[in-house]
């Protein structure tokens, strides 16, 4: 019994040493996206611009039917391809 709880303390010991904090690197986590993204970014307060503002463009039916054709192209696969092999005879390893 005392060697389970001797094993049990030590397991609980190690468990916890492992549990160790690092503010230094959390205090940073995520700034590099945040600057990668900033960069990418051509105007910023474009949204907060524009706010209001309709989008030119395709009207709302041409548009729900655009998408609705991109996304039919998903749910078939394409027919299979014929492959006519006319007067193909080896390569050069055929000699």
């Amino acid at each position: 019994m005392k060697l389970l709880k001797l094993f049990a303390l030590i397991t609980t010991l190690c468990c916890c040493a492992a549990c160790q904090t690092t503010p230094q690197i959390d205090a940073g986590f995520g700034n590099a996206s945040m600057a990668l993204k900033a960069q990418q970014t051509r105007d910023p307060m474009a949204s907060v611009r524009n706010e209001g503002r309709l989008v030119d463009g395709l009207e709302g039916q041409a548009a729900s039917n655009a998408v609705d054709l991109y996304y039919k192209t998903f749910t078939k696969p394409p027919p299979p391809m014929t492959i006519f092999n006319m007067g193909v005879v080896g390569g050069a390893a055929s000699q």
